[in-house]
């Protein structure tokens, strides 16, 4: 009677143990990075898979494997990983300091050039919190750049890689 229950508690503490192990992967935590082949490794995501080491070889070795094979492991690069039809937010924060036209456009590497987001804010207006758009459906995997312009001048330019 004991045994079985001694078992019970050893199979339950190996199954939550697992669980657990891949609660920690860098995938998890950081979704933006899957599909990411290599690159420099993320310190703090390798501690934490190390660290189930201690737990058990088999939670060590999961975690580790996970975030090799899914890019976690890596630090993010600054292009950012995306799909076609997928939504992307991005945060404006406080009021507009000057009357500006806001604009998000998405440019492939033939020059082809999709506009996502055109908004205009007054000066002194509360910008929205969240401003979302989504990625055109049927673009070919590959490098593309996402380009913020404010009043006709860049402002940022992200490097996009496009997946299936």
């Amino acid at each position: 009677m004991k045994k079985s229950l001694k078992q019970k508690a050893i199979v339950m503490l190996v199954a939550a143990t697992l669980t657990f192990s891949t609660m920690q992967c860098g995938i998890i935590l950081h979704p933006e990075r899957q599909g990411q082949k290599s690159g420099q490794l993320d310190v703090p995501m390798v501690v934490l898979d190390c660290l189930w080491l201690i737990v058990g070889v088999v939670p060590g070795v999961v975690a580790l494997v996970v975030d090799y094979a899914t890019g976690g492991i890596y630090e993010s690069k600054a292009a950012i990983n995306a799909k076609p039809g997928r939504n992307v937010s991005f945060r404006l924060k406080g009021k507009a300091p000057a009357d500006a036209n806001v604009q998000v456009t998405l440019v492939g590497a033939d020059g082809l050039a999709f506009t996502l987001l055109s908004q205009h804010y007054s000066k002194g207006e509360e910008r929205a919190s969240m401003l979302t758009f989504s990625l055109p459906n049927g673009l070919a995997p590959g490098a593309y750049d996402l380009n913020i312009t404010v009043n006709g001048a860049k402002s940022v330019d992200v490097p996009v890689q496009m997946s299936n």
